[in-house]
């Protein structure tokens, strides 16, 4: 299973996803995620395949090589797991005034 097939495999499983949902969601052109499953495109930088992950809220490790699952819940609870109890509250405020800006731009 190639990152083609992992991209269509969530897509897939989502009936509220579209290719071209997903390509906007990510912050790319409508039609650029289109080109990349039907072979137009060849290859994806770093920075796309972690907004395609981040828009298909599945972990970009997965997502490009194929390690672990799509979970992104057991990355950021592997996170905070590591992070030091007196600064915990600090990094979830972080965390909280992302998903807030998100949700403001949705």
């Amino acid at each position: 299973m190639d990152i083609r097939d992992r991209i269509r495999q969530v897509i897939d499983a989502n009936p509220t996803l579209s290719v071209r949902k997903v390509s906007l969601k990510a912050g790319l052109s409508d039609s650029m995620l289109h080109k990349f499953l039907t072979s137009s495109t060849n290859s994806l930088t770093l920075d796309t395949v972690d907004k395609l992950a981040a828009a298909l809220e599945v972990d970009p490790r997965w997502l490009a090589y194929g390690e672990g699952g799509p979970e992104m819940a057991t990355r950021v609870e592997d996170i905070i797991s590591r992070i030091a109890e007196d600064r915990l509250e600090q990094a979830l405020r972080l965390l909280e005034a992302f998903a807030e800006d998100d949700r403001k731009r949705a």
